[in-house]
């Protein structure tokens, strides 16, 4: 399976390609904790207690996540969480009530550096993905 494109106008007008199109990725749904579970199951693991312990790693995940700590899930990544603040003229002027304006969970994909190749990283979750043409979106030339 490849992933899916479409091109779309880009329309923001501050942006220096204002006008001009791009492709964006089509999502072909979703997957869920069942999908992964039947894909997982393992001689003698229902698909039950695969569920189960997808579950289990998504809360140990949260409460991982709550005590500040970054977790680091092999071949998919990093995930960790940040607080996005307003800025404050001293120090003592900051007040986590009203400053702290929310926090987000940043993903950093697992990857490896190749220096053979201007040092790029390849990302491991995005290994043998191809891209194609989402269904009626193919421009003419």
């Amino acid at each position: 399976m490849a992933i899916r494109i479409q091109l779309v106008r880009n329309n923001i007008a501050q942006s220096r390609n204002c006008g001009k199109y791009l492709a964006k990725a089509v999502s072909q749904g979703e997957v869920t904790v069942s999908d992964l579970a039947r894909e997982l199951k393992r001689d003698g693991l229902s698909q039950g207690t695969v569920e189960g312990v997808i579950i289990d790693l998504g809360r140990a995940v949260e409460r991982a996540l709550a005590d500040g700590k970054t977790v680091v899930l092999p071949r998919l990544g990093r995930f960790s969480l940040r607080v996005e603040s307003d800025c404050v003229d001293e120090p003592r002027d900051f007040d986590i009530a009203t400053n702290i304006r929310r926090i987000v969970c940043r993903f950093l994909p697992a990857g490896t550096r190749h220096h053979q190749r201007n040092g790029n990283i390849t990302q491991t979750v995005a290994e043998g993905a191809t891209v194609e043409w989402q269904k009626g979106c193919k421009p003419a030339k």
